[in-house]
């Protein structure tokens, strides 16, 4: 995922990456993938105790205090980005009127995803393209936890301190579309797709998998 933000094309508009880690050999793996990255990217390490790192809801309801940007945008690390995404993203983002946006994403299966990992330096869109079965939660129309954008001060994520994701990101959705000037029920916007890395799925956090 950082890897694919350091090679970012065209970007005019800045973005601060937070990154709420718990290891120190998660944030050097982070720190890599960020080498060569343009100067409108900046990255930022929130080092947590071992029994808070599952505490997502938590962490994201203090983003928005952690930046002085125009939108804080709550993603996932199994998430891969092609080069023109985030400048595409920003002018699709443009022309909505404030609320709670997504993008399209498209799915990479588990049995493709865990041989592309070991390619991480060198992915391509057009090879992931060729290897997706399709866009993911298709039926949800972006309004899932996997990409969701809000202009920074629209509504702060729930502060629930329990360590799961589990529902938290649906009804974050409900409550930030409920303040969107516009309440169309397609939420995805912007031409190009982001690319998700299928994984064993555990709602209390994915082990050691590095993503």
């Amino acid at each position: 995922m950082v890897r694919s933000l350091s090679r970012q094309q065209d970007l005019t508009v800045p973005i601060h990456l937070i990154v709420f880690h718990h290891r120190a050999e998660d944030a050097q793996l982070l720190q890599d993938g960020f080498v060569d990255a343009p100067s409108t990217l900046t990255l930022k390490f929130v080092p947590l105790p071992e029994n808070r790192i599952l505490q997502r809801a938590l962490h994201f309801s203090e983003a928005h205090r952690m930046h002085s940007l125009s939108h804080t945008v709550f993603f996932d690390s199994d998430l891969w980005f092609p080069p023109s995404f985030w400048s595409g993203y920003a002018e699709a983002l443009s022309c909505e009127l404030p609320g709670y946006w997504s993008c399209p994403v498209l799915e990479l299966p588990l049995s493709k995803a865990e041989l592309l990992l070991e390619d991480w330096n060198t992915l391509t869109q057009h090879r992931l393209e060729g290897l997706s079965t399709g866009p993911r939660y298709a039926r949800h129309g972006g309004k899932v936890g996997t990409f969701q954008c809000i202009p920074r001060g629209l509504v702060d994520y729930p502060a629930d301190p329990r360590a799961s994701v589990a529902g938290l990101d649906i009804r974050f959705a409900e409550v930030a579309l409920d303040h969107s000037l516009d309440r169309r029920d397609e939420r995805r916007i912007g031409k190009i797709p982001a690319y998700h890395f299928d994984h064993p799925h555990s709602w209390e956090g994915t082990g050691g998998v590095q993503l």
